[in-house]
């Protein structure tokens, strides 16, 4: 997510209210969390992506339990 967010920052989420386009969320995939912008929903899957193509980690659809909660403060 470079440059909105750098490895060592730390996030403060929520997880209740709607998620829409254009949020940033944070997903747990096992033990490793990353941080993406929502790009579309299709029926039960989210799609996501990270602001810097160069350096962000591909990821499949996600089903929406995966994600842990929306950015709403960095610190």
């Amino acid at each position: 997510m470079l440059p909105a967010f750098s490895a060592g920052d730390h996030v403060l989420t929520f997880n209740w209210g709607r998620l829409k386009r254009g949020d940033v969320v944070v997903i747990r995939l096992k033990e490793t969390f990353f941080v993406k912008r929502i790009d579309k929903f299709v029926d039960n899957y989210v799609y996501v992506s990270g602001d810097n193509i160069l350096k962000s980690s591909k990821l499949k659809p996600l089903k929406r339990e995966q994600i842990i909660g929306k950015v709403i403060l960095k610190y």
